[in-house]
């Protein structure tokens, strides 16, 4: 199966995407959504305004009893534009290769941002397999450096690079985004 496939068995065979719709709308972003996978990553935003904590508790006992996760975290936080947002976040094991997935309970128009993007990104890469694989490799390759993170380089910038600045492999991406 390829990370694609084994998304989807995630999602649909193992019973998250079911699980997710008894808390609300979920909506697959991210690398998924765009089908640029460097690695094992789901990011699923959930419109769900009345999120409380019964519910997290629930979800969190469906993820536990459901994955086994070799690491779990779930919170209430409040964001930047002073909204309240929910948040699950795990690791699991599915055939021996490690799986992230991160789950945002968000309001409506916060997800349509993030829908917005990744479907910009996906027309900016239309029919261009050139684009997608300079991408996916140079996001492997930042993962294999352990260059890869949210204080590092992330996929913001990777899309950037190839998309807007025409930087095709991490040779160009490191001398351009020396950080």
């Amino acid at each position: 199966m390829n990370r694609l496939e084994q998304a989807n068995h995630i999602l649909y065979d193992l019973g998250l995407m079911n699980e997710l719709n008894k808390y609300g709308k979920p909506h697959l972003i991210g690398s998924v959504k765009m089908e640029l996978m460097a690695w094992n990553d789901l990011d699923i935003d959930i419109e769900n305004e009345s999120m409380s904590l019964d519910k997290l508790y629930q979800l969190t006992k469906f993820i536990l009893d459901n994955f086994n996760p070799t690491w779990y975290e779930a919170k209430e936080e409040i964001n930047e534009q002073g909204n309240k947002v929910w948040f699950h976040g795990f690791e699991f094991y599915l055939n021996n290769e490690l799986w992230n997935v991160d789950i945002w309970f968000l309001d409506k128009d916060t997800i349509e941002k993030a829908e917005k993007y990744c479907d910009d990104i996906s027309k900016k890469m239309k029919d261009n397999e050139q684009l997608r694989n300079a991408i996916i490799e140079i996001k492997k390759e930042l993962i294999n450096r352990n260059l890869y993170s949210f204080d590092k380089y992330t996929s913001i910038d990777v899309y950037d690079a190839v998309l807007n600045k025409g930087i095709m492999n991490t040779d160009e991406f490191m001398d351009f985004y020396s950080k």
